[in-house]
């Protein structure tokens, strides 16, 4: 496959060539950024929607800092969210990287239990209501500023799919004049260019990144549910781009993206498919101080998708087509009081939705529908006392089960409604150490597909409701100029859960969606961060969860029971930095009544290696400009490992390694 887009990194640079450089402050910001101390630098807004501290914010938050992205490395979002404390990322036969399941859930193979945000604002949509591929492999990563993860429900403020995790990508924002260049090379004949600019005056300011990659993908070898051997590369050929601006009191982020590749296919059989997904995220958002302790902000959010692929039936190849499109109204109003002691933050959704389905074989595989959705939250908090806050919220919903109308009939379907809320306790003992207890209700709601699916395999169902989770987390923190640990406990229960099962009397046998069966899911996570001594940074992570069914059956959902993650990153000099993580998962469980027909899905390290090196001494380069070349190791232990097969359970595991590869790139700053 051949890179493309020189035309569109040519014109960038010819932009850059008008711009006034100011590397200088940034190097100045930069050496000041080392100064600080860790807890100087956590500041998120994925909490409360407005900006704290991560220590005193109600909630339990990652954070990954564009310096951790650079220091190392990475191909994907989803590399870097793998090193995340809780997060398993998993492939499944027909979307690859595209589940980013917490603390062992991973009761879907559509990530529908995961809510992704970019700068706040909801990336959904609304067929599958967990279709986050695209964002996972393709969102330029040298754009982002922080990934804050919650660990733990959100849907009081964020709504459906908020309900074991929620996961922020903050791009880049108000940055001073800049232009840089990237091209990587590497294994199975991948070439990625890249491109991130900046410009800013004294009303306006645009951050921005272009990104193309192609490769030949590595060989995937694996049995199928026929018993039949199934050989094919993995290849893609992906373009992407996103952009964050502001003027005045007005701001806007777009994300979008091109993806083309091979899949094994939408059932794990034959050898190979193309799937295309195409993806449009955009909003537009106002924000305005009504008085010193009134704000307020309104957005509109459109997510459009559209993806085509082949689907097997008795041996013939059917075009699948999937289309959607959802724009979304909110407004969001923050007052505080009593010199910031006591904050509310109350505001308002509606969402439209429309979409649909077809094959050639079956024109009304997901009728064409749209549905209407609303919500109104709020959420206090009250510092008792200095070192004590307490917050209490809620969320009431409603939404449309579905409006199709398959030959002119009209079915308007029925309503469903529903209440939400949360309460948590941050106690700060010292200056250094806190507590927090938390306690959150969420929920996430039926996907179109889900109510209203008519293929040869699945039926919907116009009367399942919303599955529904109930966790507590209790945490113990302590935080200090260079290093800080916290240790938290979570437990969580999980109701009606949305599940496929068979319809009598039918031959093939075609399964129907219902609200069958509970999960609970409990554990601890260890998370440190330090930093060791004048150039070496330490991060590290441990997580133990246990899952069980309704029965009290344990390991529902086959996820490793343990993880490690561990990260060590050593500046040798002024130019050369190395940096190595290991990620450790323990082995996955498999469903015994599944075909053992592939290796198993043991325990295994995931190591890579990452180094960049600036050129700008060594080739007489004004120290305002600089050229980095890097250098990425990943799977240094060239270890093959498989995900279970947790979608159809049908046969025990697919391959999720390549083995170990080899990228190497050059940036070059204008």
């Amino acid at each position: 496959m051949k890179i493309r887009p020189f035309s569109v990194l040519t014109a960038l640079l010819y932009m850059q060539s008008h711009l006034p450089a100011a590397h200088a402050e940034e190097s100045l910001s930069l050496s000041s950024l080392k100064e600080m101390s860790l807890e100087d630098v956590l500041q998120v807004e994925i909490v409360s929607k407005k900006a704290e501290n991560k220590n005193s914010a109600a909630g339990i938050v990652s954070v990954v800092t564009h310096d951790d992205i650079k220091r190392y490395g990475a191909n994907t979002l989803a590399d870097v969210l793998n090193r995340v404390t809780s997060i398993y990322m998993l492939s499944t036969y027909i979307w690859s990287d595209s589940t980013a399941a917490m603390r062992g859930d991973a009761l879907t193979h559509v990530n529908n239990h995961t809510l992704v945000l970019i700068n706040g604002r909801p990336f959904r949509d609304s067929a599958y209501g967990g279709l986050n591929e695209t964002m996972f492999r393709d969102f330029p990563i040298h754009h982002i500023e922080q990934i804050e993860v919650i660990r733990g429900s959100g849907s009081v403020l964020y709504g459906s799919n908020a309900f074991t995790g929620v996961i922020n990508v903050v791009t880049k924002k108000h940055q001073d004049n800049a232009l840089t260049l990237r091209g990587r090379y590497g294994s199975f004949n991948t070439g990625q260019v890249e491109s991130e600019f900046a410009w800013k005056n004294d009303e306006a300011a645009i951050t921005g990144a272009v990104r193309h990659r192609a490769s030949d993908g590595w060989l995937f070898s694996a049995i199928d549910e026929r018993k039949q051997p199934a050989n094919f590369r993995n290849n893609d050929d992906d373009t992407s781009a996103s952009l964050w601006g502001e003027w005045k009191d007005f701001n806007f982020n777009l994300f979008v993206v091109n993806n083309q590749r091979n899949h094994w296919g939408s059932v794990p059989i034959g050898s190979g498919q193309p799937i295309e997904n195409d993806r449009l995220f955009f909003d537009v958002g106002y924000k305005h101080q009504i008085n010193q302790h009134w704000s307020s902000t309104w957005n509109i959010t459109f997510n459009k998708f559209s993806q085509n692929y082949n689907l097997p039936v008795q041996g013939t190849l059917y075009l699948t087509d999937l289309y959607e499109n959802n724009v979304l109204f909110e407004q969001t109003h923050f007052l505080n009081f009593f010199e910031d002691k006591l904050n509310f933050v109350a505001g308002g959704l509606v969402e439209w939705r429309e979409g649909g389905v077809t094959q050639v074989s079956q024109p009304n595989t997901l009728n064409p529908y749209t549905s209407l959705k609303s919500s109104i939250y709020g959420e206090a908090s009250y510092s008792l006392l200095d070192n004590l806050k307490v917050s209490v919220g809620g969320q009431w919903h409603r939404f449309d089960n579905l409006k199709a109308a398959p030959q002119g009939v009209i079915d308007n379907g029925e309503a469903t409604e529903g209440l939400v809320g949360r309460t948590g306790l941050v106690y700060e003992l010292t200056s250094s150490l806190g507590a927090k207890l938390l306690y959150n209700q969420a929920y996430r709601s039926p996907s179109a597909g889900e109510l209203g699916a008519n293929s040869s395999l699945v039926q919907g169902n116009r009367n399942i409701q919303p599955e529904l989770i109930e966790s507590s987390d209790a945490q113990i923190f302590y935080h200090a100029q260079d290093y800080q640990i916290s240790l938290t406990a979570f437990r969580s229960r999980v109701s009606n859960l949305i599940v496929r099962v068979p319809v009598a009397d039918t031959n093939p046998v075609r399964l129907q969606y219902s609200n069958a069966g509970n999960a609970e899911f409990e554990g601890l996570e260890l998370e440190s961060e330090a930093k060791l001594f004048e150039g070496l940074s330490w991060k590290g992570a441990y997580t133990f969860q246990t899952n069980r069914d309704e029965h009290n059956q344990n390991n529902k959902t086959q996820m490793p029971n343990h993880m490690a993650k561990i990260g060590l990153s050593y500046d040798a000099t002024t130019d050369l930095q190395i940096s190595a993580f290991d990620t450790y998962f323990s082995a996955a469980k498999i469903v015994p009544t599944s075909l053992e027909v592939n290796p198993a899905a043991n325990s295994y390290h995931s190591l890579s290696v990452n180094t960049n090196y600036r050129l700008d001494n060594l080739l007489g380069f004004a120290h305002t400009k600089h050229i980095t070349f890097s250098f990425y190791l990943d799977n240094l232990l060239d270890e093959k490992f498989y995900y279970p097969e947790f979608n159809r359970k049908i046969i025990n595991t697919i391959p999720a390694s390549p083995g170990r590869s080899l990228f190497g790139e050059i940036a070059i700053e204008f």
